[in-house]
């Protein structure tokens, strides 16, 4: 791991304690071309902003101003492109004006290049979370392998003493009439929603709910790592409160997906 890319400094923290490489707080249109000289690295992984692109949001596309730093990478990507590319999206994605121009870009530069639509649920995952991966290679792609993983049962991946705070107000479920998606930890088949970076401040359609005897609470960002399929010695900042680092789980990746997607990357 050469470098990491992000203006939210609490995830280069939490970034910093867990990988090799610098940092840079900074947009990625404002990289300096000598930084991109001297990484010099043969892998870019992009998680570009999905607000441009999502259902929920205006779908101004490349209008956005969020997508700004996307086409700057383009710009650059036509120019001095890595030997292999990755990314992941939401998948409204797929068949965007900006989805477009980065195929252009990639098939005029001469990749070769794999995309797909994949949710860990079919890597054996108990949580949903749809996303649109594309893998390029100036080289040969692999065949990506079966979609199969070992399954994981949502209970296995509870915390044994959940934060009090993560308790909802008894009133919650009643207010909002069927509108939460809620899972019990002991149906074997459980599958969580998937979890945005609002989980915790917008009550519906961010994330599910955990039926407990005691009531209704909300998943800790330690239970939506591992749905995430983090390893157990990944951490986070000790003074992260939930509110600061749901947001971190919910803007990140499924890591089993993401393994899954660079396979095609092994020669």
């Amino acid at each position: 791991m050469v470098a990491a890319v992000d203006q939210n400094r609490l995830a280069l923290r939490a970034y910093s304690m867990n990988a090799p490489g610098r940092v840079y707080p900074l947009a990625v249109e404002s990289v300096p071309d000598r930084l991109w000289r001297e990484w010099d690295v043969d892998l870019w992984w992009l998680s570009p902003p999905c607000q441009p692109f999502t259902t929920r949001g205006r779908r101004r596309d490349l209008d956005d101003p969020r997508a700004r730093g996307f086409a700057v990478v383009l710009d650059r990507l036509a120019v001095s492109g890595p030997h292999c590319l990755a990314m992941e999206n939401v998948p409204g994605f797929e068949g965007s004006r900006a989805h477009a121009r980065l195929r252009d870009v990639l098939d005029h530069a001469g990749y070769s290049v794999r995309e797909t639509l994949l949710c860990p649920t079919s890597l054996g995952l108990p949580n949903r979370r749809l996303r649109f991966y594309l893998v390029a290679s100036r080289g040969r792609l692999a065949e990506w392998p079966a979609r199969t993983g070992a399954p994981v049962v949502l209970a296995d991946l509870l915390d044994p003493s959940p934060d009090p705070a993560l308790w909802c107000d008894p009133q919650l479920a009643t207010r909002h009439n069927g509108a939460l998606h809620v899972v019990e930890a002991d149906e074997g088949d459980a599958c969580t929603a998937c979890f945005t970076a609002a989980y915790g401040r917008s009550t519906v359609r961010s994330g599910s709910y955990l039926a407990t005897p005691r009531g209704l609470r909300r998943f800790s960002p330690r239970e939506i790592l591992r749905l995430l399929d983090f390893p157990a010695n990944y951490r986070l900042p000790d003074d992260l409160t939930p509110r600061t680092a749901w947001p971190l789980a919910g803007n990140s990746v499924s890591v089993r997906a993401v393994r899954w997607v660079l396979s095609a990357l092994d020669q």
